[in-house]
């Protein structure tokens, strides 16, 4: 989906439809490395850009004006710009370019363990001492990252390579910092300053090198703290003009509900920062993904949460006595807490928490050597040494067998995944789309509509004049056709108090949570009053009533031409199919009810099958 998204930047105007430029992603300089560096993640930079693809249908009518998604990534960028330069059309290649930067991490990775775990004082394997040690801890927290299902998500999909980009710089910043500190050499000093700078414009997760920074200062330099900070200083400076620049060339992310950029919006992230942290840090020690809590309604997701938050003091009881005793355990465990942080500025997700993983994986090896120690097991008491096994044959389950498992599941899934997206976001089911201006009555996800165009054309089908969507498809609503060219959607009760883009109570599990979130990324939900209008190419949205909580109880769409019109194609969601399907518009003075979601019914008894079986024998 992304990836489709980005080849329109990447390739040359003359490479592409010429339609695709109505979609605001079609620049003139398309495929030039100034435009790859600062164009290529995100949409909104560019204020013209952002009206064509408002025009389009790309972003919504109720998108608020304030709403920004641009992101800075050139280093990033420029290895994707390569690849298009060198092979455009082999995917494969582009894969094996995520792999490469994969097994640099998995090699700094090791390197890093083992240089921090010969500065503790943990078991000493008896022989084979200190070294004995850092090879073992080294090699097993080596191979604990090397299987995370964490990792291997922005390595399979090739538009996340900039999560593993910034990991290469951040763990080479940690390795170099390691030799200043220790060496006292200005050369690995700038060493350190250069990688951070290469991880912060890799990727914005960057910021969480600091956390390895941090951790350091605490725990292996000086006691006093003016020795702590001193340390820290090139470093802040280096993230200080970072985001200085970042910021006045006009990148950030503000008013996106699945995005809060702490920088822009300090007390949305504040109040976000428990809730997302506990579900990182849960699913990071679980192996469970945090995104499987997007299906769930909102208490089911509190009580995941809580789940998380359970495992995570767990697995805290059992580390303790290893993080007091061993200062490479206690950098460690610094590391996650610390990662965790700049990771919350979006909601969970399994990609954001490489860092993250970087530090659990030292801290469980740390724990499993310490476990299996003789001094240690014999210092145990019994009930502590339970709860540290049970906790250890977890780890052990959810880290080595989980992404094993996952790995089938992945090979048994991503080949149907191309032939699924072609259907589902590029329409395929219905060759009338041509170049026609596409209608979507009610969407239940408007990233499916956003990455169309671009699917179709990477399909070599028609692209359409326009892709618009009237209203997400969360909530039922009765549309009435008021004349020729006007519709007046009155919104249901569950519209009302709940917004647009909210789902009412759906029961534990229902996809419409899982698109709701989808939404979120590229919408927020403002508030309205009666009388606002909204102009788009082709027609206006005008509000008509509003709730008391000012979400839009009745609006008309007023369009340029008669709704019967041969260049428009109508389609509406059906929630029973799950599908798309052609929506038959009704005739002046009529109305048609658009069902939303509805609360999955539970699956029938056994006996009330039999009893239903008996009543129809009965007949």
């Amino acid at each position: 989906m992304d990836d489709l998204v980005q080849r329109v930047i990447e390739l040359k105007p003359a490479e592409l439809p010429a339609r695709i430029q109505d979609t605001g992603l079609g620049f003139s300089e398309n495929g030039k490395l100034g435009t790859v560096a600062c164009d290529l993640f995100g949409l909104g930079r560019r204020k013209e850009a952002v009206e064509l693809a408002k025009d389009y249908g790309l972003l919504t009518w109720w998108m608020p004006e304030t709403a920004k998604a641009a992101l800075w990534r050139p280093i990033t960028a420029f290895t994707h710009w390569l690849d298009y330069r060198l092979f455009p059309n082999t995917p494969a290649l582009m894969h094996a370019h995520s792999i490469v930067w994969f097994a640099g991490v998995v090699f700094l990775v090791v390197m890093v363990y083992r240089a921090i775990t010969a500065l503790g004082t943990g078991p000493s394997f008896k022989a084979g001492g200190q070294d004995s040690r850092a090879s073992w801890i080294g090699g097993l927290a080596g191979v604990l990252f090397l299987l995370d299902k964490n990792t291997y998500f922005p390595v399979m999909f090739v538009a996340n390579r900039g999560f593993i980009v910034a990991l290469f710089f951040g763990l080479l910043c940690l390795y170099e910092h390691h030799r200043w500190r220790t060496a006292k050499s200005s050369l690995h000093l700038t060493g350190a300053l250069l990688s951070l700078v290469g991880s912060l414009l890799a990727n914005e997760g960057g910021a969480s090198t600091l956390a390895f920074l941090v951790a350091y200062a605490l725990v292996f330099e000086a006691r006093q703290w003016r020795h702590r900070v001193a340390s820290l200083l090139p470093a802040a400076a280096v993230v200080a003009a970072w985001r200085v620049a970042y910021v006045m060339m006009g990148f950030g992310v503000a008013n996106l509900g699945i995005y809060i950029d702490p920088g822009y919006e300090p007390g949305p992230f504040l109040g976000q920062l428990f809730q997302r942290v506990t579900a990182l840090l849960g699913g990071q020690l679980s192996g469970v993904p945090p995104e499987v809590m997007l299906i769930f309604s909102p208490f089911w997701r509190t009580a995941i949460n809580l789940v998380f938050l359970l495992i995570s003091l767990a697995c805290a009881a059992v580390f303790l006595p290893t993080i007091a005793r061993d200062p490479p355990a206690r950098f460690w465990f610094f590391s996650m807490l610390l990662a965790v942080v700049p990771a919350a500025t979006v909601i969970p997700l399994s990609k954001n928490l490489a860092f993250v993983a970087v530090g659990a994986f030292g801290v469980v090896a740390s724990f499993l050597a310490g476990l299996i120690s003789d001094e240690r097991r014999e210092a145990t008491r019994m009930p502590i040494r339970f709860l540290s096994w049970s906790v250890a044959v977890g780890l052990l389950i959810a880290h080595l067998a989980g992404p094993v498992a996952a790995r089938v599941v992945w090979a048994w899934v991503t080949p149907d995944l191309p032939r699924m997206t072609k259907r589902w976001c590029g329409f395929t089911r219905f060759p009338e789309v041509g170049d026609r201006d596409v209608i979507v009555v009610n969407n239940p996800c408007q990233l499916v509509t956003f990455v169309a165009p671009f699917v179709r054309a990477y399909y070599s089908e028609s692209i359409p004049a326009s892709f618009r969507t009237l209203l997400p498809a969360n909530t039922g609503f009765r549309l009435t056709r008021a004349s020729e060219a006007t519709l007046i959607a009155q919104v249901s009760e569950h519209g009302l108090s709940k917004g647009l883009l909210a789902c009412g109570d759906l029961g534990p599990v229902h996809p419409c949570y899982a698109f709701q979130a989808g939404n979120d990324l590229l919408m927020a939900q403002p508030t309205w009053k009666s009388g606002d209008r909204v102009r788009r190419k082709g027609f206006v949205t005008e509000i008509l009533e509003v709730s008391e909580q000012g979400a839009p109880r009745k609006i008309a769409f007023h369009f340029d031409h008669s709704l019967d019109s041969r260049r428009m194609f109508w389609l509406r969601f059906d929630w029973n199919s799950l599908k798309y399907e052609r929506f038959p518009m009704p005739s002046v003075g009529d109305h048609v009810t658009i069902e939303g979601p509805r609360r999955r019914q539970r699956a029938p008894t056994a006996a009330a099958v039999a009893g239903e079986a008996a009543r129809i024998a009965g007949r």
